[in-house]
């Protein structure tokens, strides 16, 4: 696979998983609970992953 078909395929994963995790931590706010709280904290988990992904390649 060429490098500029990999980097835009690791681009998309990365939006497709971020606007995932958003979408959780959004949806799960609206009602009060412990499992709403889970939810919300396996998107920030998630976005944090994303985070590491992008900024593993500047360390």
């Amino acid at each position: 696979m060429k490098d500029s078909t990999r980097g835009a395929l690791v681009v998309a994963a990365r939006t497709l998983v971020a606007a995932v995790c958003v979408a959780a931590v959004v949806l799960a706010r609206t009602t009060v609970g412990w499992g709403n709280l889970a939810i919300m904290l396996c998107g920030l988990a998630g976005l944090l992953a994303v985070l590491a992904s992008y900024n593993r390649r500047y360390l």
